[in-house]
């Protein structure tokens, strides 16, 4: 009997040979050292691959190509395809201007993905504050107007609409077209210029902004001409990863932020993009804003009890669901720095199981930094 192989099997074959042959005898003791941390049983038998950056040598595997939940991973492919269409210098600009009525205004937005109404939040984020154009536009405060508005996220027109109704203005909002914007406006009165696109990818990779990655992953598809839907999101993912030369094999997006549960990612496609984002100064800024073990962001409480040799560093994206933990980025272990992607999504759904994977990743990563394998 002749037994064949489909082309995705096959696929999978080289892979897996790949990754066999990169192992060198001189990593080979390495890779069995480290078997303990990698089979941890609070692990549940994860997605997991860690390559040293400079030769591609590989340190530890388990089922690296098998798809996984990545949960909060996936903001790296966000800020990727963002970065990747849209470049790291974009900006978004929002001006309001005044009408043929003293008691309208028209604001022109431009889907600016980091718009706040909340003065706090802003001036610590160094985000643009929304009320400040209503502001300047009715000096007089009047305490009914009527806001007509173009290319504003629904839930920053909604909050604006809080904003002012706390301050006892009643504002009446009605939504048009770029053409009738464009009747409406008259003179422009002010305009509110974002931080540039490089800074919300930090801010991402940093804090794990839901909303904002959604939004930047949207916007990428936006700007090729495909649908913001979970289809045109995974083209988009596809596109600009391939376009990298990263294989995007499985690769599935329901949305931007990573928190769908039907979210597929491997973690050979997570290493090979973060090997990619390394070597290329136009993804910096995912690098740059990626938390530091012990120091920042959503890991500046982990590696702490139980992984303290690995403090300061490890830069990594963290990510978690119900029965979910995942961690990916670069762990420095004297002159050599690792890749990794570890995607942990079999664990049982309790806080304590959770817990415990991530304790089990903090100790397999400061076993790597302090050479102990």
């Amino acid at each position: 009997m002749t037994i064949t192989l489909s082309s995705m099997a096959k696929s999978r074959v080289a892979i897996f040979l790949a990754l066999l042959l990169a192992i060198n005898p001189l990593e080979a003791s390495a890779l069995q050292s480290l078997d303990k941390y990698v089979n941890s049983k609070h692990l549940a038998a994860p997605g997991l691959l860690i390559l040293n950056a400079l030769d591609g040598q590989v340190l530890a595997a388990n089922s690296p190509d098998s798809l996984r939940v990545p949960a909060s991973v996936l903001k790296l492919v966000s800020s990727t395809a963002a970065l990747h269409f849209l470049g790291a210098e974009r900006r978004y600009v929002t001006s309001i201007f005044a009408t043929e009525r003293k008691d309208a205004y028209l604001i022109k937005g431009s889907l600016d993905p980091w718009m706040s109404s909340n003065l706090t939040l802003a001036k610590k984020n160094g985000q643009k504050y929304l009320p400040s154009l209503v502001s300047k536009a009715n000096p007089e405060n009047r305490k009914k107007i009527t806001l007509y508005y173009t290319s504003l996220f629904e839930k920053d027109r909604y909050d604006l609409s809080l904003n002012l109704k706390r301050k006892g203005i009643k504002a009446t909002f009605k939504k048009v077209d770029s053409a009738k914007a464009m009747q409406l406006a008259k003179e422009e009165i002010a305009s509110l210029t974002s931080l540039p696109l490089s800074e919300m990818v930090k801010f991402v990779t940093l804090y794990s902004d839901n909303t904002l990655a959604n939004r930047l992953a949207m916007a990428a598809a936006r700007e090729i001409g495909f649908e913001r839907t979970s289809e045109g999101l995974t083209k988009t993912f596809v596109l600009a990863l391939e376009e990298l030369g990263v294989n995007t094999q499985g690769l599935k997006a329901k949305d931007g932020s990573g928190l769908d549960k039907d979210n597929r990612l491997s973690a050979q496609t997570v290493v090979e993009l973060l090997t990619k984002v390394r070597e290329n100064p136009k993804y910096q800024a995912i690098y740059e804003g990626l938390p530091v073990a012990g120091v920042s962001g959503t890991l500046k409480k982990r590696f702490i009890e139980d992984g303290p040799g690995a403090v300061g560093k490890v830069k990594a994206k963290t990510g978690w669901l119900r029965n979910t933990v995942t961690l990916a980025g670069y762990a420095k272990s004297a002159d050599k720095e690792y890749v990794f992607a570890i995607l942990a999504d079999g664990i049982n759904p309790t806080l304590t199981s959770r817990n415990r994977a991530r304790a089990a990743m903090d100790r397999l990563l400061e076993a790597i930094v302090i050479g102990n394998h």
